[in-house]
């Protein structure tokens, strides 16, 4: 962290800002850094220790040349200039006056009119070619003139001018590429502030419903794999522990041509969760195990040692014993409430695992603060959080953990962090 600390302040130097405003520096990347020295922004990145480059479309460059070729569209930011020198790089920016969107409190009406502007600016950026892919309340600044600005084209890429549309009014994913961030997420996520939570779920069954696909009939010769595949997709279907209330599986794969739907793909999930770390002869603690899949893929696939996954729903972990035994694997379930204030720590502990998955869970869970209490206890943490990733980071520095690295984003785009005392 020294050294760190002392390569900002060579860098600061070099440039000529020595007393700079610094804006915003990501918890979880201290090698980027946004600063304001007079009229102009620099966005700095410190070369060597960067490593957050691979979550983005656009390096300092990139941003730059989209920048430029979006120049005289009003609402984007003018670029100045960038440069790079072996230690780090640098875009230049016009400064843009005003608060962001999401530090503001408007009126429905003064929001309309907002993303009105905005929408204009998403039209003529798409004229231009470009999907900016990241339309967040972050990114939308506000004039005390009632100016609206579109900052931070850092995942912004060139695309067709109809995808681009699609893409930044409805979030829809044409022509690939992740997506982060729409003119109507932003719509949906202030219906949330104001609509109870149960009305806002409701909503999104809706929503999940039209999109369920259905079981694949087999063939009465169908191999005993695959069929006893389709009993646990059954059971998965009507467990409580995907969506309640709705018969969908959590994940979906395809095996020998049969597509076994779900909310989420599996393959997507284990590309990004099974290159993280060197997993070879270790134990693995899975965390809200659902259909236990990662147990499963870690046993065969990356030569864990042992994997103990736990669940609260015994439906779901019937499913997961049945997948188990197709892949065969021989993975240890057990079924534990997080919420039970019973001493479920005791026996999970014993288990002494290396390795602890904590995915999608601690949102789900009421006594956080014992969750969290526990997962201090390893020095290995593969986390998925539901806020930002402020917020995720303090908290696991808070309970213990000095190195926290952003791997990615899930397909929810929440963050995943890997975690080490």
């Amino acid at each position: 962290m020294e050294e760190l600390e002392s390569m900002w302040s060579k860098c600061l130097t070099d440039i000529g800002i020595e007393s700079a405003a610094l804006l915003a520096q990501s918890p979880c990347d201290p090698a980027r850094g946004t600063y304001l020295f007079g009229e102009y922004v620099y966005k700095i990145v410190l070369i060597e220790y960067d490593t957050t480059q691979h979550l983005r479309r656009q390096d300092l460059f990139g941003e730059f040349e989209i920048l430029k070729h979006c120049k005289s569209i009003p609402g984007i930011p003018s670029p100045i200039k960038y440069y790079r020198k072996d230690q780090f790089a640098v875009l230049i920016l016009e400064h843009i006056h005003g608060r962001n969107l999401a530090n503001l409190r408007v009126g429905w009406f003064n929001l309309l009119i907002i993303l009105a502007k905005l929408g204009i600016i998403i039209f003529k950026i798409a004229k231009r070619g470009v999907s900016h892919n990241d339309i967040l309340e972050e990114n939308v600044i506000v004039s005390s003139s009632g100016r609206v600005y579109l900052i931070d084209f850092d995942q912004a890429s060139r695309s067709g001018f109809f995808a681009a549309l699609i893409r930044s009014f409805f979030g829809i994913n044409v022509g690939g590429g992740k997506m982060y961030g729409s003119l109507i997420g932003i719509v949906e996520n202030r219906l949330k502030r104001v609509l109870p939570p149960r009305v806002t779920r409701f909503i999104g069954r809706i929503i999940k419903y039209r999109h369920i696909t259905p079981l694949p009939k087999l063939p009465d010769n169908a191999s005993n794999e695959v069929q006893t595949l389709l009993k646990a997709w059954k059971i998965a279907r009507k467990s409580s522990a995907s969506s309640p209330g709705m018969e969908i599986a959590y994940y979906s794969i395809d095996v020998d041509g049969y597509h076994f739907p779900g909310e989420r793909p599996w393959i997507n999930r284990w590309d990004t969760l099974h290159g993280i770390t060197n997993y070879s002869g270790k134990k693995v603690l899975e965390l809200g195990c659902n259909m236990g899949l990662l147990s499963c893929f870690l046993l065969k696939y990356a030569n864990v040692k042992e994997s103990l996954a736990v669940d609260s729903d015994e439906n779901i972990l019937e499913a997961a014993k049945l997948i188990a035994t197709v892949l065969k694997v021989n993975p240890k379930f057990d079924r534990v409430d997080f919420d039970n204030p019973g001493d479920w720590e005791s026996k999970l502990m014993e288990f002494k695992p290396d390795i602890v998955f904590a995915l999608n869970i601690l949102n789900w869970i009421n006594n956080k603060k014992r969750f969290l209490s526990f997962l201090c206890l390893f020095n290995e943490l593969i986390f998925e959080g539901h806020d930002g990733i402020e917020i995720e980071t303090k908290r696991l520095r808070d309970i213990g953990f000095r190195k926290i690295e952003l791997i990615a984003y899930s397909d929810r785009d929440r963050p995943i962090f890997y975690c080490k005392k």
